[in-house]
């Protein structure tokens, strides 16, 4: 049976249609979720059958059902990704190591290296940018204060300061003074 008729069937209340319809593209849709997705393809998996139940009523048969099922798992990939990029890694502060009780000539001069490289590298952001890492990291600010106060929105903040972390760590990398991960 192909797959237009499976649909149909199952919209008519045929139980077992939609049985056959999961197991017919099981294989594919899994595949292509597994790799593009490490850990998390099982739920992405289940959400993209979700949606797609969700909405065969809707289904127009212009073209094949794999290819909108597919379509539909590429989407909450690319939403999936989103959610954890945006994710921050706070630390505790048990787990951050302790400061050193003994200052040193050379403590003081890697301490001074850092400052400047780290202003530096600020300075080279654009303005937009830089203005965002301040009003977060010296004013104490919220990103939705950040965002009112620059009239931008929450989502456009939250970018800059992604943005702008990335390259600061990146310019000291580049001078040596941050270790990668």
């Amino acid at each position: 049976m192909i797959d237009a008729k499976l649909i149909t069937a199952h919209l008519s209340g045929d139980p077992d249609a939609l049985r056959v319809l999961i197991a017919r593209h099981h294989a594919p849709l899994m595949g292509f979720i597994s790799a593009r997705v490490r850990g998390d393809a099982e739920d992405l998996y289940q959400e993209t059958w979700n949606k797609a139940v969700g909405a065969l009523s809707r289904y127009e048969d212009r073209g094949t059902f794999r290819a909108w099922l597919l379509q539909i798992a590429r989407r909450l990939i690319i939403d999936h990704r989103r959610r954890v990029g945006a994710r921050v890694q706070l630390q505790l502060a048990e787990t951050l190591p302790a400061p050193p009780t003994l200052t040193t000539p050379y403590h003081h001069t890697t301490t001074r290296q850092l400052s400047e490289a780290t202003d530096a590298a600020l300075a080279a952001l654009p303005a937009e940018v830089a203005s965002v890492v301040r009003m977060r990291l010296v004013d104490h600010l919220s990103f939705k204060q950040i965002a009112a106060r620059q009239g931008i929105p929450l989502n456009t903040a939250l970018g800059r300061m992604h943005r702008g972390l990335r390259q600061i760590r990146q310019s000291l990398k580049r001078d040596g003074l941050l270790e990668s991960p």
